[in-house]
């Protein structure tokens, strides 16, 4: 049911788009002259998956909303200080606009949408929603944060800075605003993370700490989910919301120009939020979420298969780099069940060695692969002076890791893909000796003392090799043998 309450009272044309696990429906309305505000709010009485995007009259991305702990209603103004955050302020022009809205379903539960209705309505009365920074451009109606400075640099250190690559506040389905979200970062000690709700990207931050905020998307759909980090726009400015639920649209998003930004794969052995886009090219691929959220019992499996199709990767010569993101949902107090650890931001740590602290040199960083993953203290790993997504140029040497903690821990070392030495203790040692200057890796896995997953270094590597795999449904050929176990 939708309902538009600008009288007169403006039809709205619903084409439907219905699979059985995938409702989409795009609803035009009419803005009438001298308009100053409009303000869209969805009720419901079941719950859903529902995200809409609203576009303006000349098909520019407005508004963007997932239906979970976001305030309602969501207001476009003429007003920067009467904007709700995640919109874009400016001219509202008379003309047709075009609400895209996406309800995930699944085969257990059949939705009613006549309980769900949505009420638009021009010229309401708001108060003051404004963010004391924004990343957006407020002279311009698009959805590209020309205002955000990813050069700007936080520290001026050459150093090792901790991380997370995957957030979530109340602007999707996470329970923190984003002033928790900096607080719980700063006590997690973290030098920067990246925002990440689901489907929409953060056009402002609150910015009270010397933390560096990264904005980004968790692009969510019924096939994978998959991050796109230090990006300079929204997913959907081209790309409508059904898109993202084929191969076809999914790669497009994914191709798509963002500015010197990162596609990674999130958790994509976690459940039924596993990647299971076939056609998604691996050569597109710059990281792979190999730890999410550690404290999320089924995690602890689909971490082990992230390192061994990692492993299938990098013997495959690919250059794609592991990292963390704690896929925080909850309050620094609550726990998921069946865990008694509480779900923190920065849970894992991803550290980065930039030369300076800023969201390009963090970009840098992990395109190189110069990052090492850990629940605790920092994994220390280097070949003499080579360290993680280095080329060495060595054909025998010793390798060291080093973990400054008093947790009883034990490292195994990965050369190849196969696990050639463990050992116990917060420190150890490999010798290596290739017979040729031939492609080779080695990296580190730590695990706590009864084998849990603790952190892993991103390898270095000895030579080249052209890849031959070319798609990701190749990589879920080879695991078919290890996840069916």
């Amino acid at each position: 049911m939708i309902k538009v309450t600008e009288k007169p009272t403006i039809e709205l044309v619903v084409k439907n788009d219905e699979t059985n696990f995938l409702i989409n429906k795009a609803m035009t309305f009419h803005v009438p002259k001298d308009v100053n505000s409009i303000s869209v709010f969805f009720a419901t009485e079941q719950p859903m998956w529902l995200t809409y995007m609203l576009y303006d009259e000349q098909k520019k991305l407005r508004s963007q909303f997932i239906k979970g702990n976001a305030p309602q209603p969501v207001v476009i103004h003429t007003d920067s200080g009467k904007t709700s955050p995640y919109t874009i302020s400016g001219p509202i022009h008379q003309g047709e606009w075009t609400l895209y809205i996406s309800i995930e379903t699944n085969e257990d539960f059949e939705y009613n949408l006549d309980l769900c209705t949505c009420s638009i309505s021009f010229n309401e009365e708001t108060n003051n929603l404004s963010d004391p920074i924004t990343w957006q451009n407020r002279q311009s109606t698009t959805f590209h944060l020309k205002n955000f400075d990813a050069n700007k640099v936080f520290n001026e250190n050459n150093k090792w800075y901790k991380g997370d690559f995957h957030t979530h506040s109340i602007y999707s389905d996470g329970k923190m605003t984003r002033e928790e979200n900096m607080v719980s970062a700063a006590n997690q000690k973290l030098d920067f993370f990246v925002a990440t709700d689901h489907n929409v990207l953060p056009t402002s931050w609150f910015d009270e700490t010397n933390i560096l905020v990264i904005p980004g998307v968790e692009v969510s759909a019924l096939l994978g989910h998959c991050n796109l980090i230090s990006v300079n726009k929204s997913p959907f400015c081209n790309q409508r919301l059904r898109d993202m639920f084929t191969e076809e649209g999914m790669n497009q998003i994914i191709t798509d120009d963002y500015g010197h930004s990162i596609f990674s794969i999130n958790h994509p052995f976690l459940t039924e939020w596993k990647w299971k886009f076939t056609e998604t090219p691996l050569k597109k691929i710059d990281a792979i979420e190999i730890c999410n959220e550690p404290t999320y019992l089924d995690n602890e499996k689909a971490t082990e298969w992230a390192l061994l199709a990692w492993n299938y990767l990098l013997n495959d010569g690919y250059k794609i780099t592991g990292i963390g993101g704690s896929d925080t949902h909850m309050k620094p107090t609550e726990t998921y069940e069946d865990s008694n650890e509480p779900s923190l931001i920065g849970d894992p740590g991803t550290f980065v060695f930039c030369d300076g602290l800023s969201a390009t040199n963090v970009v840098n960083a992990v395109k190189k692969g110069n990052v090492t993953v850990s629940r605790g203290e920092q994994i220390q790993f280097q070949i003499a002076d080579f360290i993680s997504g280095v080329h060495c140029n060595l054909v025998e040497g010793m390798a060291k890791a080093l973990v400054d903690t008093e947790e009883a821990i034990y490292f195994e070392w990965v050369v190849d893909g196969e696990v050639v030495k463990q050992e116990k203790g917060n420190a150890s040692e490999y010798m290596f000796h290739f017979h040729d200057d031939s492609y080779h890796w080695i990296r580190v896995n730590v695990r706590y003392e009864d084998g849990r997953f603790y952190g892993f270094s991103n390898p270095i590597l000895f030579g080249e090799k052209e890849p031959s795999l070319t798609k990701w449904g190749q990589i879920l050929d080879l695991m078919k043998e290890h996840m069916n176990d």
